[in-house]
């Protein structure tokens, strides 16, 4: 039996990635089971999602505990050590990361690949919706399913232009990708337990939600307090009728980008 686990955030369609595994390994005859772990499902909160594959029936039920593979969607989790707890011994840690895999800070007995699936998915997409592009990545280091299967499987559930999109995506990065090399990172002790479903007022910040940080342009401000009124997170106050943003609260959601009337406020890519 093999056993993955998912690390992204909301949004980014970490669950829609265990489902489509599954979908595309069922269509070579093989048994899969998907399992989500849903908290506060919030845009831009940590997700978590399991998938077992194997040749016969599983009759398994619980979570995965000690992954043979883990797969982050996410470049700012990418960084973080916890994403590699419980990932046994010689298994593979597959990132959403811009960098080759000899230069990630993160130690362990496994392999490490990467592929920057987040250029790729702007590229591509638009938007950063990272899934499609990891799972080409995912065929290609692991072999464990074909494009193909997982091509159909994306074009079953995105029908149109956006599985053209999507499937566009996969095969990039199915070449992009950064072959697996064993983890060089500085051993550490295991700092915590794998990025679980949190928010705001738990955290003290939950800036590295982020993958675009919303800048004002206060020249072009005109004050209509529109941002300030649809910022979810309570992340813009006023001062002399601007906003000023509180990047601790900013969980990068964009809705006072798309309010701004005067187009004062834009996304900068955060840098990784």
């Amino acid at each position: 039996m093999i056993e993955i686990r998912f690390h992204g955030r909301g949004g980014q369609g970490a669950v829609t990635a265990s489902r489509l595994i599954a979908e595309a390994v069922a269509k070579e005859g093989k048994y899969a089971q998907a399992i989500p772990m849903y908290g506060t499902e919030r845009r831009g909160a940590p997700v978590t999602a399991y998938v077992r594959i194997d040749y016969r029936p599983i009759r398994r039920r619980d979570l995965v505990h000690e992954p043979d593979i883990v797969i982050v969607i996410d470049p700012i989790l990418s960084r973080k050590p916890s994403v590699a707890a419980g990932l046994k011994s010689g298994g593979l840690l597959l990132l959403n990361y811009p960098t080759p895999p000899e230069e990630v800070e993160i130690g362990g007995d496994f392999m490490v690949s990467t592929v920057d699936a987040t250029t790729i998915a702007l590229e591509t997409l638009g938007r950063p919706i990272t899934n499609t592009a990891v799972l080409g990545a995912f065929s290609r280091v692991t072999g464990i399913t074909k494009l193909k299967s997982l091509e159909e499987a994306i074009l079953k559930r995105f029908p149109g232009e956006i599985g053209k999109r999507n499937v566009e995506a996969l095969r990039r990065a199915y070449e992009e990708v950064h072959l697996p090399k064993p983890a060089k990172g500085p051993l550490r002790p295991r700092e915590e337990e794998p990025p679980h479903v949190t928010g705001y007022g738990v955290l003290k910040s939950v800036a590295d939600w982020r993958v675009f940080r919303p800048v004002v342009d206060l020249e072009k401000c005109v004050g209509c307090r529109l941002c300030w009124i649809y910022c979810p997170e309570t992340a813009i106050s006023l001062v002399d009728e601007k906003p000023i943003i509180d990047y601790d609260k900013c969980k990068g959601c964009g809705i006072c980008v798309h309010e701004c009337p005067v187009k004062a406020i834009e996304f900068v890519r955060e840098s990784v």
